[in-house]
């Protein structure tokens, strides 16, 4: 492999939780050369992903049949200067499997829509304040309530008001104080857990009864725990829902859907750039719409229950309090955090360290695809095996086991 100029790219990486800090410094991989199924070829070998390029690959990587897919609509031609015929078929298709909107605009990132969504809920609205619970982007109006805030004007910031996961105390406290400033509360429906029916049932009613919107941003569920995504897994319906990741198995595309009455909107208000309805997007899909039917569900349901329990059954072998993980998730995907969050980077660090050396990139949480076998799940369950042995040996020291490797904290954390 030719020797690459790794500083040339501020972070080393284009995504930050991609970059090197993101592992225990100083250990190999940091290259992706190729990649087939489950696994990545990197500058240091083979490794199994569990992150599948942080969750949009629900397949596997390299899926044979779609790139023929996409390549046969790239023979058509793409970045065409009018709107394109596939872009009106595949609205027709993602609102039907959805069961859900009349209207639908594409864009390639989840920030796109989202953003998208945010400016739509102010214009209708005619209010300004934003109500948040996760991870919704890289844009100034949410990105400024987090510890990344750097560049964000003071007045972008003071418009956003976070709220811990689904805390109900949190939402109605925040709601009474500014409930003739909302024009919007924007949700990760589930985040690392099966839904909380009443806190969604309760932002449903504020959102009526105020007169706000009520967003779901499905970049992550959407097409990961179910056909219908958080909408049919949950049987509670929003104003607008957002979608990317999964839609194209890794080929970026998105998508924000909803009702005509809110979306004819978009005639009055800027969403517009050169690549929005990018065919090669589109065209990911077209194919990928088809292809996540129920049968596919049913196994991934099938497949993460059982990751998820003999996961959990494993580290419940941890005897130390301070050392005790937690294991929760949904279809699709799995977290394991740490009981103790004052040593939560310490522990990330040990696992991560304990992974890469069996050749496996995990990031604290399983995005599972189709193509993830029970040997592979196999390979992580026997690190773990490891890891509670090592933490429940009498001397056994996290903060001394990481020191120079310790991995950088993630910027989803609110201030």
């Amino acid at each position: 492999m030719t020797k690459l100029n790794l500083d040339i790219i501020p972070d080393k990486s284009h995504t930050f939780s991609k970059a090197f800090h993101q592992y225990p410094s100083h250990l190999p991989p940091s290259i992706a050369l190729s990649a087939s199924g489950s696994k990545i070829i990197t500058n240091h070998g083979e490794f199994l992903d569990w992150s599948m390029g942080l969750g949009p690959v629900i397949k596997g990587y390299n899926f044979s049949s779609l790139n023929e897919h996409i390549i046969n609509k790239m023979n058509l031609g793409y970045a065409f200067s009018l709107p394109s015929e596939l872009e009106f078929f595949v609205a027709e298709k993602l609102i039907k499997n959805l069961n859900f909107g009349e209207q639908v605009r594409f864009a390639k990132n989840g920030s796109d829509v989202t953003s998208a969504a945010i400016r739509l809920a102010r214009y209708v609205t005619k209010k300004e304040k934003i109500i948040c619970n996760g991870y919704h982007g890289w844009q100034d109006w949410f990105i400024g309530s987090t510890s990344m805030s750097g560049g964000v004007l003071q007045s972008v910031k003071n418009a956003v008001m976070p709220i811990p996961s689904f805390c109900s105390e949190s939402l109605e406290n925040i709601v009474k104080e500014n409930s003739d400033d909302i024009a919007v509360i924007i949700l990760e429906p589930m985040i690392s857990d099966q839904p909380d029916l009443e806190f969604l049932k309760l932002a449903r009613q504020l959102a009526d009864k105020h007169g706000f919107l009520l967003v779901f941003d499905e970049c992550w569920t959407g097409f990961r725990c179910s056909k219908k995504g958080a909408i049919g897994y949950t049987g509670i319906t929003p104003d607008l829902s957002c979608y990317a990741k999964a839609l194209g198995n890794g080929i970026p595309v998105s998508a924000i859907v909803g009702p005509k009455l809110y979306m004819q909107h978009f005639e009055e208000i800027f969403f517009s750039f050169t690549h929005s309805s990018d065919p090669i997007g589109i065209a990911a899909a077209d194919f990928m719409l088809d292809y996540l039917q129920e049968p596919f569900y049913k196994n991934l349901t099938k497949k993460s229950n059982l990751f998820l329990a003999q996961l959990s059954q494993i580290v419940s072998g941890i005897k130390s309090e301070k050392l005790k993980l937690n294991v929760s998730g949904y279809p699709g995907k799995i977290l394991i955090s740490p009981s103790n969050t004052s040593l939560t980077l310490h522990i990330k660090t040990y696992i991560q360290k304990k992974c890469m050396d069996a050749n496996i990139l995990f990031n604290m949480y399983l995005a599972i695809c189709e193509d993830h076998s029970n040997s592979d799940f196999q390979r992580l369950a026997e690190v773990f095996e490891i890891v509670v042995e090592d933490f429940n040996k009498p001397q056994f020291n996290v903060i001394e086991e990481t020191k120079d490797i310790l991995v950088k904290p993630i910027f989803r954390r609110q201030q």
